[in-house]
């Protein structure tokens, strides 16, 4: 009697994590929480990217909030300049763009934030 109850407690686990697990699988992957940059934090980045002289890329795309990045495109790791300034982009990887620094999820490949570069 008391097998009986170990195998029913553990079909009964077994059925209940099974159905969680599978509830997950089909969840969206959770993107970079909005970002809020200050004028200056903006500055840095644009100052520290324009000090590095990475290539443009060879392809224009949407550079709207959320737009898709294609795959294509090479994205940079932000310079110790700009990150002593805005830590909490980290995390992501930019771009240069039509005169813009285009900051980017690297994990959706989704732009996040977009700064001109100016004159």
């Amino acid at each position: 009697m008391k097998r009986r109850l170990l195998h029913g407690a553990i079909v009964v686990a077994l059925a209940f994590g099974v159905g969680e697990a599978a509830a997950q699988v089909g969840q969206p992957v959770q993107s970079q929480p909005p970002i809020q940059l200050d004028a200056a934090q903006k500055a840095a980045i644009v100052t520290a990217v324009r000090d590095t002289r990475n290539p443009p890329p060879g392809t224009r795309f949407s550079t709207s909030i959320g737009a898709q990045v294609p795959p294509s495109i090479d994205l940079y790791v932000l310079p110790i300049a700009a990150l002593s300034q805005a830590p909490e982009v980290r995390n992501l990887r930019y771009t240069t763009v039509q005169n813009q620094v285009v900051l980017v999820d690297p994990t959706t490949m989704r732009v996040v934030e977009v700064i001109g570069l100016g004159p």
